[in-house]
């Protein structure tokens, strides 16, 4: 393969325009058409954007840990790896509506869509996920150290045949424990089994029979195709692997810039229960890559805080954890007054307390179906973190 020099950027809307590398990354519009921008923070132009960094819609989704190393991997010894390489392996198929293409023309692409259904029950005796891998890994461009891949899933199963599938059937994230934390498929579904209880928004998700594979449906979808979607490293123009660098309070800052501002509201109310149950639930690793806003696309009026997802608690694995990000210019573990007071300075709510206490006491009183070794380690976590949350 040959050192990739330039890309074709799409977006749901249509095409964008090119991004080249030569001593800096320059990306130029080619298109007259404002809801083809592809960012929020990059309004249509005739001059070059150019950075020693990749634009933050596209860099967001460069994979990282498993998926990165797969990608590696199998092409490492083909082609030298960078940025651009691996954006023209993997960026087609992403988290949000802006595609990175070899060619200024998008070509249908034929996916398998898998079952549902199979993929909870599944019995065989390779590893299903080792299988998707294989299948889905190229075609998953998704950041996060966790094993995850995106797969196409279907819900009438008369055929194990071929479909072509547009990319707004790629509809689930698969994601498996790995090696490094035993059982947290099973530990993020406690967590996002609370979160979905104490009221906040969060999308479908799945447990496997062997509890192996936590399986979430993605929510950029709508029925004209994928949504607009910005983390907060990439509103904050930071690069990925500065998710830890900056605050909770950073974070609200950015939602009242650039949520639409029938939108506002809602979204530091749902970001604040977000902050509340990371709290609750000894999530450290709620950093900037996991908030960030939904979108038609960047001309429209519905930017919102997008719904929940990867939430853990990470003291079960590391006792000593703290914040992923400072909460009143420090990471360790708030106090309850620190938090309200958050809530209504930064979160602008006048009943902040009030959410607290409804979120602590969903967590403090919810138990799994059965036991499990990984709920034995998570319920005393748990359990400390309420008490410091109501004490």
């Amino acid at each position: 393969m040959q050192r990739i020099k330039k890309l074709y950027i799409h977006t749901t809307q249509g095409y964008a325009g090119e991004l080249a590398r030569e001593s800096q990354f320059v990306f130029n519009y080619r298109s007259d058409r404002p809801e083809t921008e592809i960012s929020l923070t990059m309004p249509l132009r005739s001059k070059s954007y150019s950075a020693n960094i990749l634009p933050g819609a596209i860099r967001q989704n460069l994979p990282e840990g498993f998926l990165k190393d797969w990608i590696v991997e199998h092409f490492a010894k083909v082609t030298k790896m960078d940025d651009m390489t691996v954006l023209a392996i993997s960026g087609r198929e992403v988290i949000g509506r802006v595609r990175s293409l070899m060619t200024e023309n998008e070509n249908p692409t034929e996916f398998r869509s898998e079952s549902l259904s199979d993929i909870l029950s599944w019995k065989g005796t390779e590893d299903l996920f080792d299988h998707l891998a294989n299948q889905y890994a190229l075609a998953s461009g998704i950041s996060g150290i966790q094993p995850k891949v995106l797969v196409a899933s279907r819900v009438h199963e008369a055929n194990d045949s071929i479909d072509k599938v547009s990319m707004k059937n790629r509809s689930l994230i698969i994601k498996s424990s790995g090696f490094d934390y035993p059982d947290l498929a099973e530990n993020e579904f406690n967590c996002m089994s609370i979160a979905r209880k104490a009221g906040l928004q969060t999308p479908d998700f799945w447990l496997s029979d062997d509890k192996k594979l936590f399986v979430i449906e993605r929510f950029d979808l709508s029925e004209e195709g994928y949504l607009g979607f910005e983390d907060m490293t990439s509103l904050m123009n930071k690069q990925n692997e500065d998710k830890y660098n900056s605050s909770y309070e950073d974070v609200a800052k950015a939602i009242g810039l650039f949520a639409s501002p029938a939108h506002v509201t809602e979204s530091l109310l749902e970001f604040f229960k977000s902050v509340t149950l990371s709290l609750a639930l000894r999530n450290g690793d709620a950093h900037l890559k996991n908030f960030g806003l939904l979108y038609t696309n960047p001309q429209t009026e519905d930017c919102r805080l997008s719904p929940l997802y990867d939430v853990v608690n990470t003291t079960s694995y590391i006792p000593t954890d703290s914040l992923a990000l400072k909460l009143n210019k420090t990471k360790s573990w708030p106090t309850r007054q620190d938090l309200i007071d958050f809530g209504q300075t930064h979160c602008r709510l006048q009943h902040a307390s009030e959410i607290v206490d409804q979120i602590v006491d969903v967590a403090q009183s919810w138990t799994p179906a059965e036991n499990s070794t990984i709920w034995d380690l998570m319920k005393p976590q748990i359990d400390k973190a309420c008490f410091t949350l109501t004490h």
